[in-house]
C-alpha cells in the first residue's frame, strides 16, 4: 500500500490492534517522538497491548535526551534495546493473528510518499521475533550507557564468524535464522497497566521539573499563563 502522509506506522500498529485484539508487540524505528509515546502507553494501559518491546537507533539518546528520559520513564528502560537501526517493522501476534508490518513510514506522521505491507505470517512474525529476540537478552544496562562505537562494533559481530563473536559475547551471534518456523516466547517486555511516569535515572530527572516553566514530560503538550 502507498500512502502520502495519510496514516503513520504508529497509526497502522493501532488498526491490526483493533482487528487482532489484545496482542504482544515489537516495534522497531529509527526514532520516536512525545505523541506516539503516549498513545503506545495508553494502548498498553488498556490492554490492547498485551507484552510491548522496542528497538530503537542507538544515536537516539543523543539526538533526543528528553524523548529517551520519557521513554523510560513511561515503559522503564528494560523493555528497550538499542541498536543500530533504521528499519521500521512490527509484529503484532496472538492465538489467532500473527500481523508482520513492513513499512518505509516512520511512527510519527509523514506528509510524504511512504509504503506499508502488512501480512499474516505466523511463520515470519516467528522468524522476526527470534531474530531480534537477541538484542532483548542482555540485561538493559548493556545497552543504554555504552558508547556509539560500542554499538557499532556489537552490530558488526551480529552474524560474524566464531572467532569475532567471542569478542563480543553479549551480541546477537551468528545463528540468525530468518525463516524459522517455531514460534517463540518474547523475552523481557512491558505488561500492562503502566505505572505513574518517574525519571527512570538519575540524568533523566533534568526532564521531570515541579517548577510550572520547567521542562516537565509529564504534562507535554500542556501550556501555563501567568
Amino acid at each position: 500500500m502507498l500512502s502520502k502522509g495519510a496514516i503513520s506506522a504508529a497509526d497502522a500498529v493501532r488498526y491490526l490492534l483493533a482487528t487482532a485484539g489484545p496482542a504482544d508487540v515489537l516495534l522497531t524505528t529509527w526514532a520516536i517522538g512525545a505523541r506516539e509515546i503516549g498513545a503506545f502507553r495508553d494502548l498498553v494501559a488498556d490492554g490492547a497491548i498485551r507484552a510491548f518491546r522496542l528497538l530503537v537507533d542507538a544515536s537516539f539518546v543523543q539526538r533526543q535526551p528528553a524523548y529517551t528520559a520519557k521513554l523510560r520513564a513511561t515503559f522503564g528502560a528494560d523493555c528497550i534495546r538499542l541498536a543500530t537501526c533504521h528499519a521500521k517493522l512490527a509484529t503484532v501476534v496472538n492465538d489467532r493473528w500473527a500481523f508482520v508490518l513492513l513499512s518505509s513510514a516512520n511512527l510519527n506522521d509523514n506528509r510524504r510518499l511512504e509504503v506499508f505491507q502488512v501480512e499474516d505470517n505466523r511463520r515470519l512474525a516467528a522468524a522476526i521475533n527470534r531474530t531480534l529476540d537477541r538484542w532483548f537478552r542482555p540485561s538493559a544496562g548493556a545497552s543504554w550507557d555504552v558508547s556509539r562505537a560500542e554499538h557499532t562494533r556489537r552490530f558488526d559481530a551480529w552474524g560474524a564468524g566464531k572467532a569475532q563473536r567471542a569478542a563480543a559475547p553479549a551480541t546477537p551471534g551468528a545463528s540468525v535464522a530468518i525463516a524459522a518456523p517455531v514460534d517463540l516466547e518474547p523475552v523481557g517486555g512491558l505488561d500492562a497497566p503502566t505505572t505513574a511516569l518517574t525519571p527512570a535515572t538519575a540524568a533523566d530527572a533534568a526532564y521531570f521539573s515541579p517548577d510550572p516553566w520547567g521542562v516537565d514530560l509529564r504534562r507535554a503538550g500542556l501550556s501555563f499563563l501567568r
